[in-house]
């Protein structure tokens, strides 16, 4: 979505520009200046100078009145100057309420600054690469305060001989850049010529061709002087179109769905090559694509769009995802009676075989439905059955009681015809003997007798066919039988005891079969030991410093044995231990105990020094007020390093004598001598060598 979603487009017209009338980005606001969409470092903030009517925040303050100060702010999306040939930047700066500082600049650059700007140079960091307008104040040797310049290349430098300039004349015609009001100032840039305008009257014009993608802003800074300076009003115009391609849609294969938006008679529109559009060069084309597959396609149409009273505006896209459902099919296999029918689709069909209907599917596009219907005939079964002699078998419609073969027609499950032939025969009745055995306390039902005793019993029953059979029964009776055991888990494991997962201490009672069929009672008394918990750690961790020794007491639990595990294959079964530590054996040690024949969770304690080197990655404050506000009043050396490791701090004055020096546990300097004498306001020059690294530069004693 370039630009769409991130630039504002609201369109105004400038008098004084004739080719650019989309705002880009703006910087202002009231009672509060906007800063929404842009990157504020180093010095930077929102605020009041006093330099227009009001006392609101509508101001960008770059940097204050103080010296060695920096600031700068950047808007956070890019402008393509291989695509856009014409921009047009307006704003308003001051500089004053102080002693003519180093100035304010505007740039275009490739990468923007990150994070603090850097001091000199008009806050521009050696490594900016790109064009830059410079309103400088103080000038260092190469022309007369102040001057306008142009720069475009990496860094900046006042005196390469590349700078495009304006200086100032003995009559003083710059005079006005650097006063309490602000000036107003237009920087155009046309197919490569770069003009500067302040109040209405050009001063400077460049040609460069700036053809990157780069990031706008501005940068200030004070260096050994003091200025306020601050810009308001900012804007950025250039020629931008807007591109919509719609929201996503959908369709079937071979159908016509629409994307775009309505048609803008300013715009100029191009989809490209992609296949399926009625027309690449409208704002709202349809398409019409095949998916000849089972499952859904997608193809994405990308319009780009400029203006179409400027060809040169810088073009802006937009996507949007066309998805193309294909059409279905399904297989039915149905089967009907002989002379039946089967619908679907709204088709009825009545003969075997493969068929074929189209209805809407679930996807809304056409759905092919495939039949392959079979035909059930008409069934002929052959059965045979028994009744005891003098009963009767109703057979259809038909009461039998006598042997023979009989004719009936049916109907299946299915509702289709069925012959049943029968093939009836008639059982006599007849008379066996068995012998039977019983668990004591169980019975047995012989006929209508319900029996518990052994002996000899005569019943007349039925046979399976269901005739009279008189039956002569021996019945034997068998004891029940009984066993108890114990077991011993830990909690959380399981016992599994005759199919049963048991985890909860009690009695618990199984009913088995003897190798007689009777039953068998088990007894079982689970006991269920606790996990023990992890035991408590104590240690003097973290160390000071490599070498220090390491005091490690788990807690004590009678009955229990320990395990320790640690770096380097460490192992102990004792429950205190006492080690020397170094950067090799630091780490995660863990301990758990066996009681009761259950092992507790680890219990974990890390193992570190808090003092194991020391990198040269900071820096040394450089300016001190000792004025007793309670506020900078000192620089405390032995918060930087710990007891391992030495340092030694040296100070001194512009002469090079030795004013202050500090070491390991020494007092902090507070802007005085060793002995308490005060030292005067200046600057003072200092050493600091610790571990394998050396540290120089200056202490600014503001009193």
């Amino acid at each position: 979505m370039f630009l769409r979603s991130l630039l504002l487009f609201i369109l105004l017209q400038f008098s004084n520009v004739k080719a650019q009338t989309l705002v880009f980005a703006e910087l202002t606001g009231s009672p509060t200046i906007n800063t929404t969409g842009w990157n504020l470092a180093g010095a930077a903030y929102t605020g009041d100078t006093g330099g227009d009517a009001n006392a609101d925040n509508d101001e960008l303050i770059l940097t204050d009145n103080i010296n060695t100060s920096s600031g700068a702010i950047f808007f956070n999306q890019p402008l393509d100057l291989a695509t856009c040939y014409e921009w047009n930047v307006q704003f308003d700066f001051r500089m004053a309420d102080g002693s003519n500082a180093d100035g304010i600049a505007f740039c275009f650059l490739d990468v923007p600054p990150t994070g603090y700007v850097s001091g000199g140079g008009v806050g521009i960091p050696s490594t900016a690469n790109g064009v830059k307008v410079v309103f400088d104040s103080y000038d260092n040797g190469c022309g007369m305060n102040p001057e306008i310049q142009i720069m475009n290349g990496l860094g900046y430098n006042e005196c390469d001989p590349n700078v495009i300039r304006i200086t100032n004349t003995s009559g003083g015609n710059l005079d006005f850049i650097t006063d309490a009001n602000y000036k107003t100032a237009v920087i155009n840039y046309s197919f490569g010529s770069l003009t500067v305008t302040v109040n209405g009257q050009q001063y400077l014009t460049g040609n460069y061709n700036l053809n990157f993608i780069g990031y706008l802003g501005f940068t200030a800074s004070t260096g050994g002087s003091t200025d306020r300076h601050s810009i308001r009003n900012v804007t950025v115009s250039a020629d931008v179109a807007t591109s919509d391609a719609g929201i996503d849609v959908s369709t079937c294969t071979g159908d016509a769905v629409q994307i775009g938006a309505l048609n803008n008679p300013n715009y100029l529109y191009d989809w490209g090559s992609t296949g399926g559009l009625s027309s690449p060069t409208i704002s709202n084309p349809s398409v019409t694509l095949t998916n000849n597959g089972t499952t859904a396609i997608t193809e994405t149409y990308t319009v780009t769009t400029t203006l179409a009273s400027n060809p040169n505006s810088c073009p802006t896209q937009d996507s949007v995802v066309v998805t193309i459902l294909p059409n279905t099919s399904s297989t039915i296999n149905a089967t009907v009676c002989n002379g039946s029918s089967y619908t679907v689709g709204g088709q009825s069909f009545s003969t075997a075989g493969i068929h074929q209907a189209v209805v809407s599917g679930i996807n809304g596009c056409d759905s092919t439905i495939t039949l392959n219907l079979s035909l059930t005939p008409t069934i002929q079964t052959n059965l045979s059955n028994t009744i005891c002699q003098g009963s009767t078998l109703t057979f259809g419609n038909q009461t039998l009681s006598s042997a023979g073969n009989y004719v009936q027609n049916l109907l299946t499950s299915t509702g289709c015809d069925s012959i049943v032939n029968l093939t009836l025969s008639v059982n006599p009745i007849l008379s066996s003997t068995q012998n039977q055995s019983i668990c004591d306390g169980e019975t047995f039902a012989f006929g209508n007798q319900t029996l518990s005793s052994a002996g000899n019993y005569t019943q007349t029953l039925q046979t399976s066919a269901g005739c009279d059979s008189i039956v002569n029964l021996t019945l034997s009776v068998n004891p029940i039988l009984s066993s108890s055991e114990i077991q011993t888990i830990c909690d959380g494991e399981t016992y599994t005891f005759y199919g049963q997962v048991l985890t909860t201490a009690g009695s618990y009672n199984q009913t088995i079969q003897s190798t007689t069929g009777c039953d068998s009672i088990v007894t079982l008394d689970l006991v269920v030991n606790p996990i023990p918990s992890p035991p408590n750690i104590v240690s003097n961790s973290p160390l000071e410093c490599p070498g220090d020794a390491l005091i490690m007491v788990a807690e004590p639990i009678v009955g229990a044995t320990y395990t320790w595990n640690g770096p380097g294959n460490f192992s102990s079964n004792d429950n205190e231990l006492s080690l020397i530590i170094d950067n090799q054996n630091t780490g995660v040690y863990t301990v758990y105990i066996y009681l009761n024949g259950c092992q507790s969770p680890n219990a974990i304690e890390v193992i570190s020094i808090a003092n194991t080197g020391v990198s040269d990655n900071f820096d040394v404050p450089n300016v001190i007020t000792p004025n007793n506000d309670g506020l900078n009043e000192e620089i405390e050396f032995n918060t930087l390093f710990s007891s391992c490791i030495p340092f030694h701090f040296q100070l001194v004055n512009r002469w090079g004598n030795l004013v202050f020096e500090q070491e390991n546990g020494g007092d902090a300097f507070k802007g005085t001598t060793n002995d308490g004498s005060k030292l005067d306001a200046g600057i003072y020059f200092y050493k600091l060598v610790f571990d394998q690294y050396e540290k120089s530069g200056f202490i600014h004693i503001i009193r």
